[in-house]
């Protein structure tokens, strides 16, 4: 197993990784606040992922890739998610805005498997904790998991103030994400509107901010994260797209169906199965002409 300290950082991304705000139907602007979060919604859509109708926490709207803008009879919501939320979140800006949560994170990918960080950190942050006097004391928990998908919650799950770690590719599955450790930190109400207030719409200067932010936030809990400090050369790139429901849709078909048709096929019922691929694919291709 390699050692932590021969570990070498490859990449570094950090960004805004979830947002849900509401505003209220008789503030100034209020429609138009609606139609910039609608449009967010519709470049969510633009990748790959579908768009219908959905009822979410009491408003009627519209979902797409996990992701919601809707309305009620006094109130206007959206929420967004994973990198989606990194798009949008500058969009939604409003003086009445009143931001419920609001999650940061920064994912650190390493040139070796580090299976072990999570415990690392747990311990690094439980050490910390028996330092502070018994009132300041947080609740620090290690959920381990048999493959090395280990997750740390530092702080009550009932806390407006919350930090998670957690191996990023065994949460995700996805290729990109190999050999990446994720630092979140999950705000809500006023420290979730206290720190989107600071944040800019221009991106290089938020991803810095952000980057310090969670650096801060984790180190005042005892945890420093291997190989990244602010203020020192970290080549940061943008949030990894997620993946679309077009992308999963395929995936699936590939794992799933494609080696079930295979297995049909071979036992000699190619034409069936063609025919009945062409009926789908056609009667998809009517609806779509009919709306």
């Amino acid at each position: 197993m390699p050692k932590r300290s021969d570990a070498s950082v490859t990449a570094v991304s950090c960004g805004v990784d979830w947002i849900s705000a509401t505003l209220g139907r008789e503030e100034l602007d209020n429609q138009t606040w609606l139609y910039d979060c609608l449009h967010a919604l519709s470049e969510v859509q633009a990748l790959g992922n579908t768009y219908k109708r959905r009822s979410l926490l009491g408003f009627d709207g519209w979902e797409s890739g996990g992701c919601f803008v809707g309305s009620n009879d006094t109130m206007h919501y959206a929420q967004f998610a994973g990198k989606y939320a990194n798009d949008a979140y500058h969009m939604m800006e409003h003086p009445k805005l009143h931001v419920s949560r609001l999650d940061v994170q920064l994912t650190v990918q390493y040139d070796v498997e580090l299976i072990k960080e999570g415990r690392y950190q747990y311990a690094r942050s439980i050490h910390h904790n028996k330092g502070l006097p018994e009132h300041r004391r947080r609740k620090i928990h290690l959920y381990a998991g048999s493959d090395g998908g280990d997750t740390v919650y530092v702080g009550s799950p009932s806390s407006d103030n919350r930090g998670r770690i957690y191996n990023k590719a065994k949460q995700s599955n996805e290729q990109a994400y190999e050999r990446s450790w994720r630092y979140e930190v999950v705000l809500r109400n006023e420290h979730a509107l206290h720190l989107y207030r600071r944040l800019p719409s221009e991106v290089a200067t938020a991803t810095k901010l952000i980057l310090s932010y969670v650096l801060n936030w984790y180190s005042e809990r005892g945890i420093d994260v291997l190989g990244v400090e602010f203020g020192r050369e970290n080549t940061i790139a943008p949030p990894k797209q997620p993946t679309s429901d077009v992308d999963r849709k395929l995936r699936w078909i590939r794992n799933q169906v494609v080696p079930t048709i295979r297995k049909l096929a071979e036992l000699g019922y190619a034409e069936e199965l063609m025919e009945v691929i062409a009926e789908a694919i056609a009667a998809a291709r009517t609806e779509q002409e009919q709306s």
